[in-house]
Order: C-alpha cells, then structure tokens, then sequence
C-alpha cells in the first residue's frame, strides 16, 4: 500500500531516492514529532555498566510496555513511545535492588536516563535529562512545551488552542496584517510573516497549501495532549517555513473510561465597548457594540474490547456567538446581528498490534460560518450587501509505528485533507448591484454578484526511520504532499458577472430612490458596469522533501545535530533549495543541570497555491471591467437588459492592469512583448532564511528552568509585488499652493515602458493630459519579485516553573529589533517608487515590537481554589506614513509616502501605544459522589482592567506640509477603530465543567 501511494504522487527522481531510504534502513534513524525516545545506561554502584538487564517502560494511560536489554556497554534505547501519559521506567537484574522512575515524555525529543541498581541492601538512584521540566541537553531548538492541564487552565478567548503559542513572548498577534473573521488566531514569530507558521499534527502537516495561515483543520481544546512551539534551531525534520513550527500531539484513550462535558458562555452585559466610537458614529461593520458567546464542549475516552490493547478518543465542541454591528446610514440605520455558528469534531483509535508495532487512525473535521465576515455590514454599509463566509475542512490520518528492534524504529503515516470549501463567499442578495447615492443621506446599495467558492484537496505521505548508531542517533525520512486547489472567484472583491448600476443622485424629498419603480427606469442610471472574462482557476502543487539528521554524542557532555533536507514546491521555480542544520549542546560539568547550547540552519517557506488567483484572474486571460455611461456603446437599454450576453460590439476595451506570473514570458509574449518590461523576473523562488542562535539554559532548583537565547535572522527573497512596468521616476516637489505634487495618471502613464516602445513604434507622442486613441491596452504590470530581505535580533529570556501538583508558572521576555524592506505576508503593499526597492524602502517591520512580556501560571490553594491568568505587557507597533494622495501616479495606488523637512520619509517610521492586557481566572471543583466525578465552576476575565490596545492607527500625514488637524486636535497617529485594529475590551466568560 505504501508503495503504491508513493507511485502515485511522487515524481521519478523522488522514487529514487525513496528506494535507497528503504536500502537504508539497517542503519538509518530517531523520533517523530509526535513519538519520543528514551535513551539510558543502567550502572551499578561503582557506575561500571550492568550489562543484560531488563529495562521496562510502562505506559500509566494505556497500559502498553516496551522492553529493552542493556548492551556491553550497558545502554538501552527505548524508540518510538507515545507520548500520551506517564511512563514508569524499570531496571532489573538478578543480584540487584530494582531501580524506577516516572518520567513525562516530550514529543520530538531524547530523555536520557542513567539507573543505579545496588546490591541487596543498598539504595538506588536516577539521573535523568530530556524530559519535562528538565534541561535539555539532546538538540539546541528553541521552544516550550504546552500540556493539556497548562492549556486547560489558561483563559482562552472562545478556548481557541491557537492562543496558546502566544504564552511565549517570540510570538506576536497579527491581528492587523490578515483576516479576522477565521476561527484561529494569527501570529508571527521571530520576524517571519503570518503565513510562515508551520503546523504538524500527529506526525503529519497541519498546513493549508492554498492559504497557508491557520491550521487545516483546526481542532477543539479537549482533544490536544501537548502542543510543542518551537521557535528556533529546529531540526532537518521539519521545513517549509522560515517562522516557528507548533507540533500537535492529540490525545489516545487509555485503560479506563474517563470524559468530560463544558458549557460556556460569555454575555455581552458584561463586556466593556471597545474604545473610540458609539453605536451613532461607528464607521464600519468591525465596530462591534455588542459580542456574545455560548459554547458546549464533550469527550470520551477509553478501551475497545477486553484485551486494553484498542483504545478511543473522541471529542466535539459547538460555539454560537453574535455580534452586533451598528448600521448608521440614514437609509436604514439600526443594528445588524453577524452570527458565528462552528462545530469541531474529532475522534481518534489507537490499536497495539504487539508490543513493538502501533496504530492509530485520526479523523477530525471542521466547520462553520459568519454571516458578517471582515465586518461586511455596518457603518454606512447596509445588510443588503453582506456575504456569508463558509468553511468545511476535513482530516484523515492512518499512522503506523513498527520497532523493527530497540534501536530501530519506522514511522509511518498517511493523510487525506479536504476544504470543501476552504474558503466561499455567498451573497445575501446574489444579483445585479444597484447602488443609488441619497441627497443628504448617503448611499442605498443591494445584491451584487462577486462570489468565490474555492476548495482545496491534499493527500500526504511520510515515512522516518530512526535508529541507534553507536553514538549516533540517526533520522531519515521523506514527506510528500500533493495539493489540487482552486475553484470560482477570489476571496474579496472579484467580478460581477451580473453587472451593477449606479444611479443619479436622488433627492428623496420628490423621490421613492428605493422603489422598484425608482431601480426599474434605465432614466435615472448614470453608469454600468460589468465584468467579462474567466474568474477560475486550479493549482496542482507538489512540495516534498528529502532529510537526514544526526544527533552525534562527541563525548558525554557534547552532543552535535547534524542535518541537512531539500524540499521541492512544484509550484515554483526553485529546483536548489537544501537547507543545512548544525547545532551542539553542551553538558556543562555532566550534571544535566547547565547546557550551553547553539544553532545555525537555512529554512525555505512556502508559496502559498492561492497566488495563482492572481495570476490567474488578473492575467491576460482573466476577467476585466467595462464601464458605459448613459449614451456610450455598451449601456444596457433597460435595467432588465442586465447583464449583457456578451461584451458590446464596437465598444473599446478599457485599459487594463494585470498581474502575472514570473517566468512565463514565452506564453505572455502573445499580448505584448515581456522584453520591454523592467525586471520582469525569470523565475518564481521560495523564500528562505538564515537563522541562527547561542544561549543557555540552567535548573535553578527542582522543576526551575531559567533559558537565555540570543536568536538571529536574515530572510532573503521575499516576495514583492511589484509593477515591472513602472512609470519614471520623478523629485516629488512642493506647489506654490503649499500641497506636494500629484502626478497625473495619464502622465505616468505616458513614461512607462511598454507605452514609450507602442508610441515610438507607432511614431507619435503620448499625450500625457489625456487618453488617446490607440493607446496600449494594459498600465500598471504586477509580478511577484523576489526581492526583499529582513533581518531580525531578539534576545529571548523564560523562567519556568514546571507543572507540580499545585503549580505552574512561565515568564517569557523577548526584546527584539525586525527591519524589512518589504513586510513578507501583509497586503496592501505598494513602494513609494516601483524603481527604487532596495534601502529606500527598509526600515521597521510592521510587527516590530521592541519589547514583549508575557507572565502566566496558575497555583492550586485551599479549599481546591485555583487561581491564574495570563498577563501581557508590550511596546507599540510600527505603522506608516502616507500623503493619502496617488502622488507617483500608479493606479489605485494611495501607500506614497509624505515629504518632509525635503526628505521622503522612511517606512513605518511612526510608532503606536503601549499595549497590556491582564487576564485573570477562577475556579474551584467539587466532588460529585466520588473523587472520580468533579464539577468545576470557572470565571475567566480577559482585559480585566479595559486598557485600550490599539493596533491601528492613522498614518494619514495628508498632502501637505503639515499634517492635518480637527477642531485644534492632530488627526495623525489618532488610533484606529473596531476588532481589526484592537484587541478585545474587557469580557467576562464563565465555565462549567464536569469530569469523570
């Protein structure tokens, strides 16, 4: 079967070398990222080496063991456990006093254990490295691992689990740079973009080829064992990211049935308003008044049959929540209510096929819907404009894990994923658009036509051998992901298709401007619009890689990593991307208390499938906009002429923008002749970063772990969208009116390079007051240019108090510096000067912030109170100056930014508030009957003391010389309104939950 999967989506040459990886297997090795390992040495009490003895590790959730036998050198290797529950540790040997221990395994990682065994009479004695709350002294990467009881007990707005990577401070919110109408939160990590965070669960990706922002399949907090958040110096293992990876471990059944049921909710009584406007002047549908959230969560888990060796998980959450966004457009002002309905569904079967062969089958789904997604409705935009978001993906995953010997492990596994849709987009009123402006009032509009239904297929198969070599603790594996994505439409704005009219100003004192009568007569239509061309598209992608890694002992105290992978996106261009891996760790006096630890390793991203949209839909075969006014060829002779069948014979096209894809110039030669355009790139590459760290981590005292980590990056190729068919470059001055110069349109576009080679082979100038005809059929020229670079440096310092029966506590502080001259993954880009993108355009990264705080923990008191939270102290973000004002020319395009004192300013050069934000937690158990069966009531508060964090602000420096003011008061630097340039206000969430 694996074989015949391998044949089906692997190209030749990746066949090959599958081949020699089975060839390979006798020697070639470690874990997966959902498995650990134990490696150890029983001694006796001379430390000399007990060879032969039995060594057992017993699983306390399921019951499974695994046995080894001591070498010569009296060492073990226990390889491939899961990770799901205590193990205890045993060493026997006739002649000798057993000697045990409980150990908690971290997924993707090596424990070390040394046994003293004694003769009879004497006392036994452990030594142990590598597992929870211990110094690591097997790999330098950066990261912390999440339990289930530390997620559990940490107040999660609407209990998303990908809050939880925020606990340390390398990673930031995004909430201003992507969509926050998904049911995940967005985050960066050490100056990467959102869409470099990697996701692995259970061994397989967690990523989402087309979109590559969030979890595919997102799951409920219930059924996570352990989250890993590794931030730097990771292995060879993982790749297709230059951000951090969150390695999900899901959780098994065990011996016993035991399960859970939750309900919560949070009402919008006691919810503070979000800052800066009233539900009289809120301006967009993201000014939420109102937010309130019922959520009800179950689980079950354990055995299936008599024999302990199949177990079950399943769990399932629902979340209902509205919100109320106020509608102030006097054409029908009121409140409109978005509803959020989700549901998660996740069920897990592990089988012990023996003692040296597991599996287990994973199946999660994910699904729901937004009937004001991005705040579509609200402001002056009416309910009959809304579309509604849907989202549906599924997960499938069969994982294998034979010991082939102690030493010798083979990890399998095989995933089917499906978005169906990723991502759609439903009109409430699906029709031609009519828009009416309203003297004194504003401007009445309903239906449009702009859907997109897009889906997204992918099927995976990976496989890793693991061994013991000696002193070497060998990895080798190979990844395979096939992706099929695409469909009808983009995800904002795209074609209509049915057309739109827009009407002549209507003086409602005379005029019903709503009145079918009123819509009905082509008399009172000023403009027509309507698209034509193709708006689908499909991607078939490949990414696949190749691994190797070593984890070589030089001595006892030193450990080096060695690795080295390739990866192939299909998709792209790049055919050279081998990204090398080196860290050491070293044992500092053998004691396991002191590692000092450093890492160096290139990483590639991924481009994500979607960019074909682009290519796609704005390419010379996509779609177009043709306007006719009252009298024009192409303007309907009725409002039932609506849509036309076809584009207007004798109408001119319209000058149009494209979007194209590098490297294909022999298929866009066609249109026009790519050798004019400046820079057009060759190729498209994957980005790719060089990432290094050096630090220390120390055991303060039992379960104290204090970690100091300078980490370093440069990121190289990031994408640019950039006009390859640029006007000229121009010293933007000041007008005697004391406003800075605006460029005509037509004027840039006359300097254009594709325009200077159409007039001069037609012989005749281009007038720059006006357009002409001919004139060349496209202006503006975009292509994705890898272009742009980044550098980050960030000092990282966590103290940790691992989980104890009554405490837990983390404090994480990162001060950091980012520049890019691009932000990789933030829309809405434009340079000041498509011809100059090198210094003039790098300066702060919008995710710049300087310093970040983040303390959080909880302790367990008397009478079972628990108290806790998480509190989060941190520098203002970035923003930008902008003129507001088309000064270059370029169409559409408003990012020009301000001259000052003579000078251009630079890129995010202006710096917004302070932001904290203190969320405690209450709860206390009761005992129901039984210890067994507890009742748990809780209180959340998030924000609890309503600071205003604003992530938005207004950058407007306006035309002139100075900036602009209102009523004495500076409008620059003013915050920004409503959940997309805020976090939350104060909310309260209350909890019950029963366990058993």
């Amino acid at each position: 079967m694996i074989a015949a999967a391998i044949g089906r989506i692997v190209s030749p040459a990746l066949k090959i070398c599958a081949a020699l990886l089975f060839l390979s297997a006798a020697l070639l090795c470690a874990q997966t990222p959902d498995m650990a390992t134990i490696l150890g040495k029983v001694a006796d009490p001379s430390r000399a080496a007990v060879v032969g003895a039995q060594v057992t590790a017993t699983n306390h959730l399921t019951g499974w063991q695994r046995t080894a036998y001591t070498d010569s050198a009296g060492k073990f290797t226990l390889a491939g456990l899961p990770i799901a529950g205590m193990y205890t540790v045993r060493a026997t040997k006739s002649g000798f006093i057993e000697s045990a221990m409980d150990v908690t395994l971290v997924a993707g990682r090596t424990a070390d254990l040394t046994l003293h065994l004694s003769v009879s009479g004497g006392s036994t004695a452990v030594e142990v490295t590598g597992v929870v709350g211990e110094v690591s002294t097997d790999e330098p990467q950066l990261g912390e691992r999440i339990g289930a009881p530390q997620a559990q007990e940490t107040p999660l707005l609407n209990r998303r689990i990908t809050y939880l990577p925020l606990l340390n401070a390398a990673n930031r919110p995004a909430l201003n740079q992507g969509d926050v109408f998904m049911n995940e939160n967005l985050f960066t990590t050490n100056g990467s973009g959102r869409r470099q965070t990697s996701f692995e669960v259970d061994g397989s990706t967690g990523n989402d080829s087309w979109g590559r922002q969030t979890l595919f399949t997102n799951l409920p907090l219930s059924s996570v064992q352990e989250m890993t958040v590794l931030e730097n110096a990771f292995s060879a293992e993982y790749g297709a990211t230059t951000g951090g990876v969150v390695n999900i471990v899901t959780k098994s059944g065990g011996k016993y049935f035991h399960g859970e049921v939750l309900g919560l909710f949070r009402p919008s009584e006691t919810q503070a308003k979000l800052s800066g406007f009233t539900a009289a002047n809120a301006p967009n549908g993201n000014a939420i008044t109102d937010d309130s959230l019922k959520q009800t969560s179950a689980s079950l888990g354990g055995p299936l049959g008599s024999n302990g060796r199949t177990h079950f998980f399943i769990s399932g959450e629902y979340t209902w929540q509205n919100r109320t966004s106020p509608v102030i457009s006097p054409v029908a002002p009121g409140a409109f209510e978005g509803h959020y309905r989700g549901w998660l569904a996740f069920v897990r079967l592990d089988r012990e096929i023996s003692n040296r062969n597991n599996l287990f089958f994973r199946s999660n789904a994910d699904n729901f819907h937004d009937t004001n997604p991005n705040g579509a409705v609200g402001g002056n935009s009416l309910p009959t404009v809304d579309r509604i978001f849907k989202r549906r993906t599924y997960s499938e995953e069969l994982g294998e894990t034979a010991a082939l010997s102690t030493s010798l492990v083979n990890n399998a596994r095989v995933q089917f994923q499906l978005g169906s849709p990723i991502t759609e987009f439903d009109p409430l009123i699906f029709g031609t658009q009519f828009t009416v402006p309203i003297k004194g009032v504003g401007s009445f509009v309903t239906g449009t036509s702009q859907a997109a239904q897009l889906q997204n297929r992918q099927y995976e198969f990976n496989d890793t051998f693991s061994a013991s070599w000696g002193r070497h603790q060998w990895q080798f594996g190979a990844d395979v992901i096939r992706a099929h994505n695409g469909g009808n439409g983009k995800e904002f704005g795209g074609p209509s298709f049915l057309g739109a009219f827009t009407y002549k100003l209507c003086d409602p004192a005379t005029t019903a401007c709503q009145s079918d009568s009123y819509l009905g007569d082509i008399n009172n239509v000023s403009s027509y619009t309507q698209s034509y061309g193709n708006a689908t598209y499909s991607v078939d992608d490949t990414l696949w890689a190749l691994f190797v890694q070593d984890g070589f002992r030089v001595s006892s105290n030193l450990t080096l990593n060695l690795g080295l992978r390739y990866e192939q996106q299909t998709f792209t261009d790049a055919r050279k991307d081998f990204g090398p891996r080196i860290g050491l760790v070293y044992n500092v006096g053998g004691s396991g208390k002191i590692a000092v630890r450093g890492g160096f390793g290139i990483y590639y991203s991924q481009i994500i499938n979607n960019a074909q949209a682009n290519y796609a839909l704005s390419g010379p075969g996509g779609f177009f906009n043709f306007t006719a006014s009252a009298g024009q060829i192409g303007f309907p002779s009725s409002v039932a002429a609506a849509p036309l069948p076809a584009f207007p014979a004798g109408a001119q096209m319209p000058l149009r923008n494209l979007y194209l894809r590098p490297g294909r110039s022999s298929y866009y030669n066609q249109f026009f002749p790519t050798s004019t355009l400046t820079e057009y790139p060759k190729a498209l590459l994957n980005p790719y970063s060089e990432q290094w760290t050096f630090g220390v981590q120390e055991q303060l005292g039992p379960n104290w772990l204090l970690s100091l980590d300078y980490v370093g990056t440069h990121t190289l190729r990031i994408v640019r969208p950039l006009d390859v068919n640029p006007p000229a470059s121009f010293v933007r001055t000041t007008t005697t009116t004391g406003t800075q110069f605006v460029r005509p349109p037509q004027a840039a576009n006359c300097t254009r390079p594709l325009w200077i080679a159409f007039y001069n082979q037609l012989g005749t100038p281009c007038n720059p007051s006006r357009a002409t005809n001919p004139q060349p059929a496209y202006a503006q020229i975009l292509s994705d240019v890898n272009n742009g670079y980044a550098f980050y440096h960030g000092l990282n310092v966590n103290l940790s108090h691992r989980l104890t029966e009554s405490f837990l506590i983390s404090a994480s502080y990162v001060w950091s510096h980012s520049t890019d001259s691009v932000d990789p993954d933030v829309p809405g880009q434009n340079p000041n000067d498509p011809n100059i993108t090198g210094g003039a355009e790098y300066g702060n990264a919008i995710f710049d912030q300087r310093h970040r705080f983040v303390l959080t923990g909880f302790y367990v008191g008397p009478l079972k109170i628990t108290f806790g939270g998480v509190a989060t102290l941190a520098s203002g973000l970035p923003y930008n100056l902008t003129t507001g004002a088309n000064n270059f020319g370029d169409p559409g395009a408003t990012a020009d930014r301000p001259l000052i004192n003579g000078v251009i300013v630079g890129r995010n050069t202006a710096r917004g508030r302070a932001i904290y934000e203190v969320s405690p937690m209450m709860e206390r158990s009761f005992a129901l009957r039984s210890e067994r069966i507890q009742l748990t009531l809780r209180a959340e508060a998030f924000n609890v003391f309503n600071h205003p964090n604003f992530v938005g602000f207004n950058g407007a420096y306006g035309n002139g010389n100075a900036p602009p003011a209102a009523n004495g008061r500076p409008l620059l630097g003013q915050p920004l309104i409503g959940i997309t340039n805020q976090l939350p206000a104060r909310s309260l969430q209350f909890q019950a939950r029963l366990n058993f």
